[in-house]
């Protein structure tokens, strides 16, 4: 995983957590389970796209972000019902006064989260 609790890359996260026969979950498992939650609830605490204004528009959605934010990863994700849609695609950033590219990758799939090296605070919002 990268060390990131959350770079799976559109995988399935398996917890293979059974019960027990009593069908309670080990105090081990539960603490490690809990500590999980922590460290993606610490790293994760906000997710700066809420309330943001978005544009959709055929192979291109832009999210506004209101005002200047640093940025160090975005979450993406596609309708899988359909299928998959993306092939690659390119996350941009509107930086003084301009677009640039800030992350590039294959497949979205049902989630995807990319890192950005290093965090990136765009002028007002982000293209993607």
């Amino acid at each position: 995983m990268n060390g990131e609790p959350y770079d799976c890359r559109n995988s399935v996260l398996l917890l293979n957590v059974p019960p027990d026969t009593d069908g309670l979950l080990p105090a081990a498992d539960v603490t490690r389970l809990r500590e999980f939650r922590e460290r993606i609830d610490r790293e994760l605490p906000e997710n700066l796209a809420r309330g943001a204004r978005t544009v959709a528009s055929p192979g291109r959605g832009t999210v506004d972000l209101g005002r200047e934010r640093e940025v160090d990863r975005v979450r993406l994700g596609e309708d899988i019902r359909h299928g998959q849609q993306v092939e690659a695609f390119v996350v941009e950033a509107y930086r003084d006064g301009g677009w640039t590219e800030v992350a590039r990758a294959g497949v979205i799939g049902a989630s995807r989260v990319l890192g950005l090296p290093p965090p990136c605070r765009p002028g007002g919002g982000g293209r993607g």
